[in-house]
């Protein structure tokens, strides 16, 4: 949901006492709902909102995905989801995600040079794999190493936009090696080290 710029709308909450408290009205780029904007209701009013399972509250605003689920309606970067798994490949996904355009041809060269770059895993993260038991699920290994590469990449700054781009690109190379390995833990055979002659996709499947 992202808000429109127009003309500023206000609902009004009338509480006990008669107070008075306006409520900012935001409408989204897509779509038909409005939403109010309760952010400054507790300072103002001393009263919070009750809404079990968040039933009916926005969490935050998304310029990267619209769903409308009742119409069958799911959008990244507004592009129809359907049309992408049809006729975009993973990384384009992905750089679309990230950038907010699909990739001309040289951009997706340049992209898919850096990705395959930070494909190797770190052996103190490989060595996670050997600790799991036989029956470990894959995805709760996946969980456990994933949340293990921040102590390996522990350098990186969030607030510095070269490096949120950095651990991007490691996490997208980097997850389907490890998914790989999760896999190959799973049924008890050797992992695999990433090729740089295979494609991302082909990375996973070798």
């Amino acid at each position: 949901m992202a808000a429109a710029a127009e003309e500023e709308q206000f609902a009004t909450l009338t509480l006990p006492g008669g107070r008075e408290h306006k409520i900012k009205i935001l409408k989204p780029h897509l779509g038909e709902e409005l939403f109010l904007d309760i952010r400054d209701l507790y300072a103002k009013t001393g009263c919070f909102t009750f809404d079990p399972g968040f039933t009916c509250t926005g969490s935050c605003i998304s310029a990267i995905t619209f769903i409308d689920g009742p119409k069958g309606v799911c959008l990244y970067r507004g592009y129809p989801v359907q049309d992408l798994c049809e006729g975009a490949e993973a990384l384009e996904v992905a750089h679309l995600l990230l950038v907010g355009e699909l990739p001309d041809a040289a951009a997706k060269a340049k992209f898919e040079a850096e990705i395959k770059k930070h494909m190797l895993i770190h052996e103190k993260v490989k060595a996670m794999f050997a600790n799991f038991t036989i029956n470990a699920h894959p995805m709760a290994m996946m969980v456990a190493v994933i949340g293990g590469l921040s102590s390996v990449f522990s350098e990186l700054d969030p607030s510095d936009s070269h490096h949120r781009w950095l651990a991007c690109l490691r996490m997208i190379a980097k997850l389907p090696v490890l998914a790989a390995m999760a896999y190959k833990t799973s049924l008890g055979m050797p992992t695999m080290s990433p090729k740089s002659s295979l494609s991302f996709a082909e990375n996973f499947l070798y």
